[in-house]
């Protein structure tokens, strides 16, 4: 048994990939340690992040050593040690006997953790939800970068003043549609500083490293929902300034923006003026142009 613990998500999509013509004869065995704290419950306390997933590390790290001093009887598989703590065997068997004692192992060491966060699958049975899995994996290892920057300190303390230090306005989309971001983009970047997200969980990292002086969220995202990225950066920076986008205008959707503090809302698709006049809404923008032009005044 081989354990896999640096790039661990890329040699479980490697070898995902090798067995995707002949999946049969592979057992998983599944131990989600990530699934122990949920999303909501860690940026209620951004400062006490790294404290928290560290018990979780410490639990998932003994509980690693322990199946894999359970795993040297069998000759080949890999034992995989995520990002976001997660512990998973991937594992192949001969026979009937071997998939016994591979479920037995999945029971005996299952025991520690509540019955969702853990399965034993058959490869070929579950192929494409453990593809899923495997894509899931990269964003859970953003996320994990994201909550490490949402902790410090000292990086989120210096968002506003980096912010207020700014001489030319910056925006950034968090969008993952690629035509709805290029199309944004090629508005935006003839008169803003720019900053382009697929995915929440580098949202909420470029936004600590980039303060912008507004952020345009589309609401369905991959990974974090659009919410719960607004939610999340919320939670570092009450100040920001934030449009939900969405081709879903349902009421709910609304609603739950502007409970969670959007400043407005923006139909998916927007007219470039209508992008344009939204932007210039931010006051953090308004006052980079009234400095500017005060600027412009005086030297002339």
């Amino acid at each position: 048994m081989e354990a896999i613990r640096k790039s661990a998500e890329h040699h479980f999509l490697t070898i995902l990939q090798k067995l995707k013509r002949a999946p049969q004869g592979w057992a998983l065995l599944y131990f989600g340690f990530s699934k122990t704290h949920t999303h909501k419950d860690l940026i209620q306390h951004p400062y006490s992040m790294n404290k928290t997933l560290a018990v979780s590390r410490e639990a998932s790290e003994k509980f690693f050593a322990e199946i894999f001093a359970n795993t040297q009887a069998v000759a080949k598989g890999y034992l995989y040690f995520f990002e976001d703590n997660d512990v998973l065997v991937l594992c192949p068997f001969r026979n009937d006997e071997d998939r016994t004692f591979l479920h037995g192992l999945y029971k005996k060491m299952g025991q520690s953790l509540d019955h969702h966060y853990s399965d034993f699958a058959i490869l070929e049975h579950e192929f494409y939800n453990y593809q899923k899995l495997a894509d899931q994996k990269f964003l859970s290892a953003r996320r994990m970068m994201a909550y490490r920057d949402m902790a410090d300190k000292l990086k989120v303390a210096s968002i506003s003043v980096r912010r207020e230090r700014r001489d030319h306005p910056m925006v950034q989309v968090i969008e993952d549609d690629r035509f709805t971001a290029a199309y944004a983009g090629n508005i935006l970047n003839r008169d803003y500083d720019l900053v382009l997200s697929r995915n929440g969980e580098d949202g909420i990292i470029h936004y600590i490293e980039s303060a912008p002086d507004i952020v345009l969220i589309d609401i369905h995202l991959p990974g974090l929902s659009g919410h719960e990225v607004l939610e999340s950066i919320r939670a570092i920076d009450p100040q920001v300034f934030a449009v939900m986008l969405s081709v879903d205008t349902m009421k709910n959707n609304i609603v739950q923006a502007a409970e969670g503090g959007a400043h407005n809302f923006l139909k998916k698709p927007f007219s470039k003026e209508r992008l344009l006049n939204i932007v210039k809404t931010s006051p953090y923008i308004q006052s980079i142009m009234r400095r500017n032009t005060s600027s412009m005044n005086t030297t002339h």
